[in-house]
């Protein structure tokens, strides 16, 4: 099962070349891992690499197998892998996922339809959503798709995490030079992709 999904993670990255070129160059330093341990339910990256569990994938279909993936990506893109000291983890996921889908939804991509994504905050820093998201009256109905990998405590690969960041400095503005000014990635993600940075 786990080199059929791999195989199907990797077609859908073949299948973004076409509409949703930004993530697919984005996606290029990713190796796709399955892992099958008891802290991965779902999917996460370490930056490194996406790493899912191949029997939740199993039971996704095609377009949500996609979603879930170039979320991640763009986790990965933004930094979020790195561990962050906040009170409420959690929080700041949903801040992080909301800042993604703002991001994915300016590139037109299809969001699922319970995506963490709060249309009045479409312009609030990551920060600002997490500070309002302490007063949120349902927040238990707000979940994530996807784990952190600093949140799941994984035990993935040591990496140095400096080296790690200037190599996704260097590739999120290689990819910004590159399709800036088209269609494909619009002026306000742009700005977002290099602040993150």
């Amino acid at each position: 099962m786990a080199a059929e999904q791999v195989a199907a993670w990797q077609r859908d990255r073949l299948a973004w070349a076409e509409h949703h070129p930004v993530t697919a160059a984005l996606a290029e330093p990713l190796e796709v891992v399955p892992v099958d341990e008891p802290w991965l339910a779902t999917a996460t990256t370490d930056g490194r690499c996406l790493v899912f569990n191949p029997a939740w994938s199993a039971e996704l279909s095609e377009l949500q197998r996609r979603q879930v993936q170039e979320h991640l990506v763009w986790h990965a893109a933004a930094g979020d892998y790195r561990p962050r000291n906040v009170r409420d983890p959690r929080r700041w996921h949903l801040a992080c996922d909301h800042a993604i889908n703002t991001q994915l939804m300016q590139l037109g991509a299809e969001l699922p339809m319970d995506a963490v994504l709060f249309p009045f905050a479409i312009t609030w820093r990551r920060r600002e959503v997490y500070g309002w998201l302490d007063e949120h009256p349902f927040l238990e109905l707000e979940q994530s798709a996807d784990q952190l990998a600093w949140q799941a405590r994984a035990t993935l690969p040591v990496t140095d995490l400096t080296d790690l960041e200037e190599d996704w400095r260097q590739h999120v503005r290689a990819t910004v030079r590159h399709y800036l000014g088209t269609a494909w990635l619009p002026d306000s993600v742009a700005g977002w992709l290099l602040g993150r940075r």
